[in-house]
């Protein structure tokens, strides 16, 4: 049977993320994200419920999300979720903490949230395509970017 396993959030960091060096050097980074889900209250109003997530985020991805990012901060993570279990020393009970391991991160807030971030998000130009006769030839189609010295033509899918 096959199996799938992808997350993608979007939230607040709980807390400025903790960072660590393995002892081949790199970067293991932790950091606790809130995400809300709006859901009615009953009364004809609406709730905000929050669910708390960890995450790791390994390398120089982890290096830069440790520089850029702060308790508070607002993100997009991508990932896979990995479970760990073990037993606790004191009790003798077994453990299980399920965690994000972080593929991908983005920054999810603008200026206005006091993160800083850039400057707000312009709609992409349409993408410029060679036309026939960029490739040497007349009226003929244009050939395909899978090789032979032809050009590329980028992918149109915007992410």
């Amino acid at each position: 049977m096959a199996s799938f396993n992808r997350v993608i959030l979007m939230g607040n960091l709980t807390r400025d993320p903790e960072v660590r060096q393995a002892q081949n050097g790199t970067y293991v980074v932790r950091a606790g994200i809130a995400v809300n889900e709006r859901m009615p209250d009953g009364q004809g109003g609406w709730k905000e419920e929050p669910s708390f997530f960890d995450a790791v985020v390994f390398g120089k991805r982890g290096e830069a999300f440790s520089r850029f990012m702060r308790k508070g901060s607002s993100v997009l993570i991508e990932g896979k979720l990995r479970q760990s279990r073990w037993q606790d020393r004191e009790s003798g009970q077994n453990r299980s903490k399920v965690e994000i391991i972080v593929d991908n991160w983005e920054f999810a807030g603008g200026r206005g949230d006091g993160q800083g971030g850039g400057a707000p998000m312009q709609p992409a130009a349409a993408p410029e395509f060679p036309g026939p006769s960029d490739f040497g030839g007349g009226g003929g189609p244009a050939p395909s970017g899978g090789g032979g010295g032809g050009a590329s033509f980028p992918d149109d899918v915007p992410f």
